[in-house]
């Protein structure tokens, strides 16, 4: 019996003991640490999407593999886009010479103002002269009447070339041949026949694998219809949906443990709180919640977390969007809830839409310059002057 007493009371002592021991851990260790395993692997994806219309001529990667960035990933059929580039070109060069016509005019008209100026004088002089002798019976009334009418005529005629001169300049005024509005719209049709052009050939933004293709070849694909996606495997973080009531220490900058099932436990990630959440899950939910009954229940919400990991432990154990994991946070660390600066935002910036235009310039100015009247070179890049056609 007391054998069966010592036995009863070295358990309540252990347990007693454990009940200590795991309340100190708690109290030193695991109530700063908030932990879910309703956290998954998120990351950009990339969408290819044609500018231009047209049916697929060829595929040059499938699901699952590799595209390098700028690597050529599927191409459009350019046929009509080499048509309208043509026509582009014809319609640059016509515009070109419908300018130096302008300019020309301009000058064919000066000229007329003069010789008007000329036969005005002429006719001036003529009827002053009659004048002085009319009463002396020099000349006769009808001479003198024709001398009269045709100073008026003369005046008139230089009254409408001084107005067509100055119509005809309106056209070209403070401008230059080559900064002449029909230049510059003809030029930016002839950009944009490049551009469409160039855009038959869909190039891959980024880095990553491809997924979700949906064309095929010989397909008719409209402009911004969706491709295929291409993941970058660089630009992967998870999002672990805590508790609201899990949240109250939870901080910017704080370290995190992730496991993720695909490696089990014996691969662990180190990663840190990248941001808080702006809102709950449901307050971006296709319809939002009402609670403005009497009869809503009340229901813990949950926000989720974005943590981002280093470099080398993505390339040294590659994830997948989409992935089940499991995160625990250390709420030990100090940090802000919301941050107080814009540095430290992630940029996701490709520079293979700068090569579009690459090289239309060139071919633009030898149109210009190969329509480009020899006699008016002068004012490729200088205006006729007003002061210059009065003189």
């Amino acid at each position: 019996m007391i054998q069966k007493k010592r036995l009863i009371w070295i358990y309540w002592g252990l347990v007693a003991f454990l009940c200590v021991v795991g309340f100190f851990y708690w109290l030193i260790f695991w109530k700063y640490k908030a932990y879910t395993d309703d956290a998954y692997v998120e990351g950009n994806q990339v969408v290819l999407t044609p500018l231009v219309p047209g049916f697929v001529q060829s595929i040059l990667t499938d699901d699952t593999y590799l595209v390098e960035k700028g690597q050529l990933v599927v191409k459009l059929d350019d046929t009509d886009a080499k048509i309208a580039l043509q026509k582009a070109k014809e319609q640059l060069a016509s515009a070109v010479r419908q300018v130096c016509q302008d300019f020309h005019e301009v000058f064919a008209l000066q000229a007329e103002v003069g010789s008007r100026k000329a036969q005005f004088i002429v006719a001036a002089q003529d009827y002053e002269h009659r004048v002085f002798v009319l009463d002396a019976g020099g000349v006769s009334i009808e001479d003198f009447e024709h001398a009269e009418a045709a100073l008026r005529s003369t005046f008139f005629l230089l009254q409408m070339s001084e107005i067509l001169l100055e119509k005809s300049y309106s056209l070209v005024q403070s401008t230059t041949i080559m900064t002449h509005p029909a230049v510059l719209l003809a030029v930016s049709q002839a950009r944009q026949a490049w551009v469409d052009l160039y855009r038959c050939n869909i190039y891959s933004p980024v880095k990553g694998l491809v997924a979700q293709r949906t064309i095929q070849v010989g397909m008719w694909v409209p402009s911004g219809q969706p491709l295929m996606a291409i993941i970058p495997m660089d630009q992967i973080w998870v999002n672990a949906n805590f508790k609201e009531t899990q949240m109250r220490l939870m901080r910017i900058g704080q370290h995190a443990k992730v496991t993720v099932d695909l490696y089990g436990d014996g691969v662990v990630f180190h990663g840190r709180i990248a941001g808080l959440p702006g809102g709950a899950g449901n307050a971006f939910s296709l319809l939002p919640p009402q609670n403005l009954s009497g009869n809503w229940i009340k229901i813990v919400q949950r926000l989720p977390v974005r943590i981002e990991f280093a470099e080398s432990e993505l390339r040294a154990h590659p994830l997948r969007l989409g992935l089940s994991s499991e995160v625990t946070v250390d709420l030990r660390e100090e940090g802000a809830l919301v941050p107080d600066s814009t540095a430290g935002s992630p940029s996701y910036i490709t520079d293979i839409f700068k090569i579009e235009e690459k090289g239309d310039m060139s071919w633009i100015d030898e149109i210009i310059q190969a329509n480009l009247d020899p006699s008016l070179k002068q004012f490729a890049n200088n205006p006729i002057a007003l002061g210059d056609l009065n003189e």
